[in-house]
């Protein structure tokens, strides 16, 4: 689960002692990998005209879908454009003081409804911390006692603040993603929709629910009638932008920031992207290292040009670089935990595609057998500001049980490293679950042992990858038992070879 405070989001312009022709240069005017926050809607261009439509659905089904593919701004449109401008009141009927309470499906999608409600308690910053955890084990309970759950926290904020509710469920797909993970044996994830759609439906307490979704799961929707329903009746899906569109984009943030743009580049930056939406965030990305090789290295009145562009490696190559320079600026041993960190935030699937997975700071610590505050050091070095490769955002403390994702799925594609430790973790983890399938087969006399090329294969995978029972409970708990399979078939073969 990522909770975001919405009233204290990542700062990351403050201005520094220079000016561009007599005007004062901000900070990094483009946000990178992760989406805008909230704070940054003044940076946010190319989809003004699209808000209005979104908002009026919403105010008239208290519910709205955002659906797009990876990379299309689903996130970045509802910070910077919807939450906005509910808190100006857009919704006079309702009026302008509304808890936006932002939550991750996750691991645990019960659990982390309830973390992210507790946060809006007013008696939560507080608290102690036993008082939160008593808070947070009050909320999962209310919220697993039944489809009305969410109601009946509801009711209780209205009285405490007299505020209206939004529960904004972001990447909503990772419901589908728990669902088949087999791990939802409490039918969690219906539970989870049913609670959605008995708070849409009360009119005791209007709740409104927002939630953003890639396109590609619709299908998945069909499975929850009700859920479908309410997809069909109030739905936006997110269009490309337009030419025009991605050119505020790119000249919109410059100007904010004090800059001035070549308008050579940004024709290259216009064909460079073509019609690959997804190519979005890495755009962003190239521009945020650009402006800043050009705040370090520009001469006198020179605008940003291809020779800033070209030194951070264009759009093809700036967030591979970027990343690399990152992981070289480590100590050798955390350089470890940095593989171990990023092979727990991603899988491949089954088309062979990246996706992004997520994980606390003590399960990888367990992993890589080391202490957590290792661990959350390395997490600071891949999101500290300017470089934003992980989140939650670094404003947001980190502790054991904080959860950690890759900012965006593109990581997985553009940064080469990434992706062979990617390749890496998947072919490990299909030798695991070979072996652990034939120790199945072999306790219940329908196999046996192994012998080579298959042992000799297994070896060799054990003795570089050094697996523990903690890696792989990730993939299949039965580690002890596979392990001994092949400690059993390594001691037999060597016994008939003597």
């Amino acid at each position: 689960m990522l909770n975001y405070d919405l009233n204290s989001s990542e700062k990351e312009f403050e201005l520094l002692d220079t000016e561009y022709h007599g005007q004062a240069v901000m900070h990094n005017p483009f946000p990178g990998l992760r989406p805008f926050g909230v704070d940054e809607c003044h940076l946010f261009f190319g989809r003004e005209g699209q808000v209005d439509e979104i908002l009026v659905k919403l105010s008239e089904n208290r519910f709205i879908t955002l659906l797009g593919y990876s990379g299309s701004g689903k996130s970045s449109l509802m910070y910077c454009g919807i939450i906005p401008i509910l808190y100006g009141g857009f919704m006079t009927d309702t009026g302008a003081d509304w808890n936006i309470v932002v939550t991750r499906p996750g691991h645990s999608p019960l659990d982390n409804l309830a973390e992210s409600l507790i946060q809006h308690d007013p008696e939560y910053a507080g608290a102690s911390e036993e008082d939160r955890l008593i808070k947070r084990t009050i909320a999962s309970a209310i919220l697993r006692g039944g489809s009305a759950g969410l109601i009946d926290i509801a009711r209780q904020y209205k009285r405490l603040t007299g505020d209206n509710l939004l529960i904004l469920v972001d990447q909503f797909e990772e419901l589908f993603r728990f669902k088949d993970n087999g791990i939802d044996e409490g039918n969690e994830a219906s539970a989870f929709i049913r609670l959605l759609l008995e708070a849409v439906e009360c009119d005791e307490v209007p709740i409104y629910v927002a939630i953003t979704m890639r396109s590609d799961f619709i299908g998945d929707c069909a499975q929850y009638p009700g859920l479908t329903d309410l997809i069909n009746k109030s739905s936006y899906v997110i269009p490309q932008m337009s030419r025009d569109q991605k050119r505020m984009a790119i000249e919109g943030p410059v100007a904010v920031g004090g800059g001035r743009i070549a308008s050579r580049l940004v024709k290259r930056l216009l064909k460079e992207i073509g019609d690959n939406q997804d190519q979005l965030p890495i755009m962003q990305h190239a521009l945020m290292r650009t402006w800043d090789y050009w705040v370090n290295n520009r001469e006198k009145g020179e605008e940003i040009d291809f020779r800033h562009y070209n030194a951070v490696g264009k759009i093809s190559e700036a967030l591979s670089l970027h990343a690399d320079e990152a992981y070289d600026q480590l100590a050798p041993d955390h350089k470890h935990v940095a593989e171990v960190l990023f092979k727990s935030l991603t899988e491949k699937g089954a088309d062979n595609y990246g996706i992004r997975t997520a994980s606390t700071i003590r399960e990888v610590a367990k992993v890589a057998a080391v202490d957590e505050s290792i661990v959350i050091d390395v997490v600071e070095h891949f999101r500290q500001p300017g470089l934003s490769l992980l989140m939650p955002p670094a404003n947001i403390e980190l502790y054991s049980d904080s959860i950690v994702e890759i900012s965006h799925e593109s990581l997985m594609r553009i940064w080469t490293r990434l992706k062979n430790w990617v390749d890496e973790e998947s072919e490990s983890a299909e030798m695991y679950m070979r072996i652990s399938e034939a120790a199945a087969l072999y306790q219940i006399g329908r196999t046996g042992l192994w012998r080579p090329p298959d042992l000799q294969l297994a070896l060799n995978w054990q003795k570089k990858q050094k697996p523990t029972r903690y890696w792989a409970q990730r993939y299949d708990e039965a580690f002890e038992r596979a392990i001994v399979f092949l400690d059993t078939s390594r001691i037999t073969y060597e016994a008939e070879q003597e």
